[in-house]
């Protein structure tokens, strides 16, 4: 009896162990996350003040700022993202899918809902990306570029959506 009591009390602290330790991975990639975001824009100025002294031509400016953009708000995105996940609720589309699905199951439910959540995350950075692009904060061409990312991950998702409805 009390070997069971033990083995118990064993598994609990194993779970609230793992339990802590994904929190605490979670904070700290969020936490780097951040402090990339603030040594990107810490970049940008440096390079807008070597441009603006005649340190660096243009062309050469242009591409740099791209490139920095780019990688700026490709963070900020992933930072949503972890951020925003547990945020995003889909039982409506969950439902209106899965009553078109020819053999319903549990798993194919969490799958479908996974995809659906993935889905609306990307429409939320695709608005991101042009709420940013409107107030000028980022580049026509790295608006493309990101938004044409954007558009091929929300394609591939929305085909695995159609194989798991189909399957």
């Amino acid at each position: 009896m009390i070997e069971i009591i033990f083995f118990v009390v064993f598994v609990i602290l194993v779970v609230l162990v793992f339990i802590y330790l994904g929190s605490v991975l979670d904070k700290s990639v969020i936490l780097r996350l951040e402090k990339d975001v603030s040594s990107y824009k810490d970049h940008l100025k440096i390079a807008e003040r070597r441009f603006m002294q005649g340190k660096i031509k243009k062309p050469v400016f242009d591409s740099l700022v791209n490139s920095i953009e780019e990688d700026l708000i490709s963070a900020e995105l992933v930072l949503f993202r972890l951020k925003k996940t547990d945020d995003v609720f889909v039982s409506d589309k969950t439902e209106r899918v899965f009553s078109k699905v020819s053999h319903p199951t549990k798993h194919r439910r969490a799958k479908i809902e996974s995809v659906l959540r993935e889905i609306e995350l990307i429409r939320k950075e695709l608005s991101i990306l042009e709420s940013k692009a409107l107030k000028r904060e980022i580049t026509q061409s790295v608006f493309d570029k990101l938004v044409a990312k954007k558009e091929f991950e929300l394609i591939r998702k929305e085909h695995e959506l159609n194989s798991i409805a189909l399957e």
